[in-house]
């Protein structure tokens, strides 16, 4: 699956972590998929956003018996046909996948991140509503998925998104819930289980504060380590744009007509 997509890595915008406009509630999908436990279900869609690619060319839709061979890895929630079409529907109650059923199989189509429209690849566009980070295929190849929990694959997110344009990020569980619409210790707890997976490194900064007992107060950074890190996904991003680039031209050299496509 993941070698049909090519770009190494999936596109997942913002607002699947957190809703772009300052002055209004923050909280979004991921909150709502935690508060739901719905673990199986955001599984399923990043695994069918990693596809989309491809997926959206096939003229059959896929096996049911596919996905769950996909997902299915020690450690990692248990699948079967009946959890398959759980998740499916749940994945419509959040507005997340459109289902239609053709002859026995069913074709799912995705949806945007918070639901809201319908699905189109977020490409170079800048705007709040479709600033994308990445998540390398390492998260499937590595079978990095079956190792998270619910909690600390909703703080990988978080982590991965607030990581997309720098190296670490300062996060405080009593502002979590204000900003993402998680609860401090389920912060805390997938904070901790990711650092004791080495997926997430923990730097302390000590800060001047006069109002503070000893006048001092930490903020505590977080980034992803190894190939989740800022460099290496920036890196990735940066080879597959030079890819395309090179297709481009070969296509502007066979057929001038040809126009250009959004990374």
């Amino acid at each position: 699956m993941t070698r049909l997509s090519a770009r190494g890595y999936t596109q997942i915008r913002h607002i699947l972590v957190q809703l772009p406009e300052r002055d209004k509630p923050r909280a979004a999908t991921l909150a709502k998929v935690m508060h739901e436990r719905k673990h199986r279900a955001l599984l399923l869609y990043i695994l069918l956003l990693t596809c989309w690619p491809w997926l959206q060319e096939q003229w059959k839709p896929l096996e049911g018996s596919v996905w769950i061979r996909a997902l299915t890895a020690k450690g990692a929630p248990t699948w079967s046909a009946s959890t398959l079409s759980r998740a499916w529907a749940d994945l419509v109650e959040l507005g997340l996948v459109e289902k239609n059923r053709e002859n026995r199989l069913v074709r799912v189509v995705p949806r945007r991140e918070d639901g809201g429209a319908e699905y189109d690849a977020p490409g170079g566009r800048r705007d709040g509503w479709n600033r994308y980070f990445s998540i390398p295929d390492a998260f499937w190849n590595d079978e990095i998925f079956a190792k998270l929990n619910l909690s600390a694959l909703v703080m990988f997110l978080v982590v991965a998104k607030e990581t997309s344009r720098q190296s670490s990020v300062w996060l405080t569980y009593d502002d979590m819930e204000k900003w993402y619409g998680i609860k401090p210790k389920s912060a805390q707890n997938g904070l901790t289980e990711l650092r004791q997976l080495g997926l997430v490194k923990r730097t302390v900064e000590s800060i001047d504060a006069p109002l503070a007992p000893d006048g001092k107060t930490v903020h505590m950074h977080y980034a992803l380590t190894n190939e989740f890190g800022y460099e290496s996904r920036k890196a990735l991003q940066d080879r597959a744009k030079k890819a395309i680039k090179k297709r481009q031209k070969k296509l502007k050299k066979s057929d001038p007509t040809q126009g250009t496509e959004a990374p």
